[in-house]
């Protein structure tokens, strides 16, 4: 819809309806016998027997220094939708262009995929996961593989059903901005964002995390010091349900909400959980000034708001009373809940999230340099920084003491958790944060005698304390070891590429049409490799499982001369690491090691035929890593394996690929 008025004005508005997303995803038939776990000779009883979508799939089974079997989250399903209606509104008024919209969002996911969080201590697997380490458990041989040969695991971990979660939430933004040519050479835009973000939350009130706040220490459970099953006490305790009572939408759906049992467990919480935050305003503002007519000056400012998905742990449904998950600590496989007949009940798997709950912001700033240079060529420099806050990680609120274990021989270590009747309490918080500074340098040759090239150069540096969304802290009560180079980190990044039309055989006739309209490009890619720790699962520390892989002490130089590849090369000084002392955490710089950088180069032949009218043929061949380059593969970091600290692999073989393409 555009108006005419006495000043320029439009304004356009959009309604938008789709999925972001449905799937279901099933055993494979051909699978067969490989994913049955009578194949291995598994027929330990489960924990919740009756509660599989496959009673027989494989569990997940993880051997120190041995490949992991993984059976997968999978089966499951889920389906999304997203409805959204943008109004947007133009105004100029001299030199000025003024811009407003609104834009309200209402989308949601039904969400049976039957996992809840995939940290060590708890499982996405719905059949159980196992582990097994060369230490912690008290019959342990010190060998991993023979532990799992006895049976011997330090936690197993396992979940019931799920019930179909319909998540939804509604988005609401608005905005407002102006660009204003303050002179010929300067330009300034400024504006504001406003976000309201409810947090996501079940239609059906199917949600459940633990509270701190409603946790009694009077009611705690009883956990047998030695076998670490529950003996008495209210095993709900710390456990809520959001809102008051059940909705009668949980009519016939949801029994667990209908029975009445679970009553006690609303406390008039928000249907999210999580603090709706209302003082979201995101300002920025940018200049462009022109120096003269070749040479301009741009920067930038501002802040932005990160709006939290539906993830693994924020996607509450997956917890008791709807789906219990529980730990079984230093048992044996043939009987993971006890031997005999009587069915034992063991500590609780939690995930949570902050109530607060932080909105991630990133404040980003640029300050670019543009120059034209002869030859139909630019130069772009350009100084780009971000500051990140409130970036989502995890940590085990359950977590011991460091030494609690060693100082308590023989007692089963959910025994002695803070908050008894539970094993791991996976806490989703808005914590992190994260710095980025980058060079970046940019050459471009526009189209000119049919040559297109060009060059892209960033030499950066990102540091933060959690790398993606579930980035869990090894130590839950001190972060200050966290805190180093990204896993995302890649310092030299370089991008060059050209189109070149080959100037020969150019006109109308046959021979043009045979020999001409040829054109050849390619790309040449580089890039530094990515960093690593050398961590591994064991528990030195002594704080209980549901802390993520832990750090060995770094006691001496890793750097070595690298040789020639044969069937490996060693890439760091392995003997530079050594075990932490029991009851302690490794001291180690997080990722100061980095994996060998890589580099390829791609090729492109094509010949354009013109046939009769607008018909064409077109004919391409292309060539992958044409120089048939070997990038060697990442270092093995793991530290109780025995090709720790080499290489032994190599990819990036040449591809070629011939193709034809017809248009009319």
């Amino acid at each position: 819809m555009v108006v005419v008025a006495s000043e320029p004005y439009g304004s356009d508005q959009s309604l938008s309806m789709n999925s972001d997303g449905k799937g279901d995803i099933r055993i494979l038939p051909e699978c067969g016998a490989q994913c049955d776990r009578s194949t291995y000779g598994l027929t330990f009883p489960y924990l919740f027997p009756g509660t599989k979508e496959y009673e027989q799939k494989i569990p997940t089974i993880r051997v120190s220094g041995i490949t992991t079997m993984d059976g997968g989250p999978y089966p499951g399903y889920w389906s999304g939708y997203v409805f959204a209606w943008a109004n947007n509104l133009t105004k100029v008024i001299g030199r000025h262009t003024t811009k407003a919209g609104v834009f309200i969002e209402y989308s949601g996911q039904d969400d049976y995929i039957q996992f809840t969080t995939a940290s060590q201590g708890t499982t996405n697997n719905q059949n159980g996961e196992v582990r097994f380490l060369d230490t912690g458990h008290p019959q342990s041989t010190g060998l991993a593989l023979a532990n799992a040969v006895l049976g011997n695991f330090n936690d197993y971990t396992e979940m019931g059903r799920k019930a179909l979660t319909p998540w939804a939430a509604t988005a609401f933004d608005w905005y407002v901005q102006d660009n204003w040519k303050a002179s010929s050479k300067l330009t300034v835009e400024a504006g504001v964002r406003y976000s309201f973000w409810p947090p996501w939350h079940s239609k059906v009130g199917n949600i459940a995390m633990f509270d701190l706040d409603f946790y009694n220490p009077r009611n705690a459970a009883v956990v047998d010091p030695r076998g670490g099953f529950i003996v008495s006490g209210d095993r709900f305790n710390g456990i809520v349900l959001p809102g008051n009572r059940a909705p009668s939408s949980a009519a016939g759906r949801v029994p667990e909400l209908t029975s009445g049992e679970f009553d006690r467990l609303y406390h008039g919480l928000p249907s999210g959980f999580s603090k709706t935050h209302k003082n979201m305003f995101q300002p920025r503002v940018g200049l462009a000034y022109a120096v003269n007519a070749k040479t301009a000056v741009r920067s930038g400012l501002g802040l932005f708001y990160n709006r939290t998905m539906i993830n693994r742990d924020t996607a509450l449904g997956g917890n008791p009373p709807f789906q219990p998950q529980q730990s079984v600590v230093n048992g044996n496989i043939d009987a993971p809940g006890g031997a005999g007949s009587t069915r034992r009940d063991f500590p609780f798997v939690m995930t949570m999230q902050d109530l607060e709950f932080k909105v991630p912001q990133a404040w980003n700033w640029n300050l670019t340099f543009e120059r034209e240079l002869p030859w139909s060529t630019t130069l772009e420099v350009a100084y780009v920084g971000r500051l990140g806050v409130n970036n989502q990680r995890k940590r085990n609120i359950n977590q011991l003491q460091a030494g609690t274990i060693q100082a308590n021989p023989g007692i089963n270590p959910n025994a002695l958790r803070p908050y008894l009747g539970y094993a791991v309490i996976g806490l989703a918080e808005n914590s992190g944060r994260s710095r980025y500074n980058g060079l970046q340098l940019s050459v471009e040759r526009r189209v000119a005698n049919g040559l297109h090239a060009g060059l892209a150069y960033t030499y950066s540096r990102t540091l933060d304390d959690s790398s993606n969304l579930t980035d869990t802290l090894p130590n839950a009560y001190d972060d200050s070891a966290y805190w180093g180079i990204s896993d995302n980190d890649r310092p030299h990044v370089l991008i060059v590429n050209y189109i070149y039309e080959l100037p020969f055989g150019r006109g109308s006739g046959v021979l043009a049409k045979l020999l001409g309209n040829w054109d050849v490009s390619g790309i040449y890619q580089y890039q530094s490799g990515s960093p690593f720790s050398v961590r591994s699962n064991d528990d030195f520390a002594g704080a209980g499982s549901g802390s993520g892989a832990q750090f060995w002490n770094q006691v001496a130089d890793p750097s070595v001369a690298h040789g020639d590849f044969t069937d490996s090369v060693l890439w760091f000084n392995n003997d530079a690491f050594a075990r932490p002392a029991p009851g302690t955490f490794g001291v180690q710089p997080r990722n100061g090691l980095r994996n060998p950088p890589f580099w390829t180069t791609d090729f492109g032949l094509r010949k354009m035929i013109p046939l009769q009218g607008q018909h064409k043929l077109q004919l391409r061949l292309e060539a992958f890593n044409v120089l048939n380059h070997p990038n060697w593969s990442g270092a093995n970091s793991n530290p109780t394996s025995g090709s720790f600290g080499l290489i032994t692999s190599k990819n990036g073989e040449r591809k070629l690929q011939l193709a034809a393409k017809y248009m009319f």
